[in-house]
């Protein structure tokens, strides 16, 4: 009976070990991004990377100490093994939602939508959406150009940026801007129908910049913020898929 215990406590805590290393191989990611942060000179997403990598690294260091230590039989081997088994499940469970890419689509697409509802209330005030890059700069200059920086290149801030592209028909499908955080306006001749574009971090440290897709995955097509003038009194209207 001990000895089917005993081999029944192993196979739990082989597990716990197993399960356990998606978060030992997530937290040395995180640190290795903290340490590419501070040694390469290309644009990085804003995140946690040193204190979420260590917090992992904590983690799966407990679950694999408690399945080392129901394996090598040092007291209390069942409870160990499946407390290394809950802890490994929990760490697989939360941090799949955690990450810089997640968080990155999330505040790209928060000044997407800033920028959409800006546009509107010009649009409202003035009959047309923005025609000059001075317009179009009034139009945005609370939001989202006053928003937190969410990119840095070595240590400082990367401002948000916009482009303004004329007699458009459709969004732009040109050149990328070399930074991150640049919106790009596309707007017809007759000024009444735009469509918004962002640039992005392909990888949230060193990049290369690239637009932002849907969702934050590159296999998605490109975030359009799409929108026509509409009578003053209308109200917002959503934006166009």
């Amino acid at each position: 009976m001990n000895n089917v215990l005993r081999w029944t406590a192993i196979v739990i805590a082989l597990c716990g070990a197993i399960f356990n290393l998606p978060a030992l191989f997530l937290g040395s990611s995180f640190l290795w991004n903290w340490v590419r942060v501070h040694i390469l000179d290309g644009p990085y997403f804003r995140w946690s990377y040193l204190v979420v990598g260590l917090v992992c690294l904590l983690l799966s260091g407990v679950g694999i100490g408690l399945a080392a230590r129901a394996i090598w039989r040092k007291g209390f081997c069942v409870l160990a093994s499946v407390a290394s088994v809950v802890l490994g499940l929990g760490c697989m469970d939360i941090l799949t939602d955690i990450g810089p890419r997640l968080d990155m689509a999330s505040a790209n697409l928060k000044i997407l939508g800033h920028a959409d509802h800006s546009l509107p209330d010009w649009d409202e005030a003035h009959g047309t959406f923005p025609s000059s890059e001075e317009e179009l700069r009034n139009a945005l200059a609370e939001r989202p150009l006053q928003e937190r920086a969410i990119y840095f290149r070595q240590g400082k801030p990367i401002a948000y940026d916009f482009r303004i592209v004329k007699n458009a028909a459709g969004p732009w499908e040109g050149e990328v801007p070399p930074n991150p955080g640049t919106v790009v306006y596309a707007i017809s001749s007759d000024y009444k129908e735009y469509w918004l574009t962002m640039t992005t971090l392909r990888d949230p440290v060193g990049g290369p910049v690239a637009w932002e897709h849907v969702a934050g995955h590159s296999t998605e097509p490109i975030w359009v913020m799409h929108r026509r003038h509409h009578p003053p009194g209308d109200g917002y209207q959503p934006f166009i898929e």
